[in-house]
């Protein structure tokens, strides 16, 4: 499936119901924002896939692009530029639409791994895949789409598992909450993504 096919199979799914209607009412009340399922961004032969939670009310579901319009994509976007892998990295999340209440449900979660194993596993054709998950959302949805084991693969800021040939990195979620409250800090932060784009440019 080429991408373009995928993106549009993406646009087209309405399988979460309160979520497809929280779009609907987002279009009267956020006419300007996209207020539609958000794709990946960044090319497939990228060897970082950098996978978080769901789009933003105020970044992605505002611009249509992952991590793009709010405090969590300005942090990554600067992590990016410092670590040197701006431009070298394919972006995106584990559930495509915006959550209510930045939550998605388990059922969201199942829902969206179709379009989350598409992407890992044009990802994988490249010869040091290395996925970078931004939570414990991210990590669980990841793990579910390789079909491995939870308990096998223990999230924890800094770990790093391998599933077949795939070498996963977590990371705690760069959002506003974590930085606030210093669960995760700036030097953390610049540190894991460096690690993981070592380990996918070596």
């Amino acid at each position: 499936m080429t991408q373009e096919l995928a993106n549009r199979k993406l646009l087209a799914c309405r399988k979460c119901r309160r979520l497809s209607n929280q779009f609907e009412r987002l279009r009267d009340s956020h006419p300007d924002y996209w207020n539609k399922p958000v794709a990946g961004s960044g090319a497939d032969s990228c060897s970082l896939m950098i996978i978080g939670l769901a789009p933003g009310m105020h970044g992605a579901n505002r611009s249509g692009v992952p991590f793009v319009g709010d405090s969590s994509g300005d942090l990554l976007s600067e992590v990016l530029k410092a670590s040197g892998l701006a431009g070298r990295v394919k972006i995106t999340n584990a559930v495509k639409c915006l959550p209510i209440k930045n939550l998605p449900s388990s059922r969201e979660v199942k829902n969206c791994s179709r379009f989350l194993i598409r992407e890992i596993e044009a990802h994988q054709l490249n010869t040091s895949p290395v996925l970078l998950l931004l939570g414990g959302v991210a990590h669980r949805a990841t793990i579910r789409a390789l079909g491995g084991k939870q308990s096998d693969y223990p999230f924890a800021h800094g770990a790093i598992h391998v599933m077949d040939e795939v070498t996963l990195v977590d990371s705690y979620h760069c959002s506003r909450y974590n930085t606030q409250t210093g669960r995760l800090t700036y030097q953390m932060f610049l540190d894991v993504v460096t690690a993981a784009g070592n380990m996918a440019y070596p």
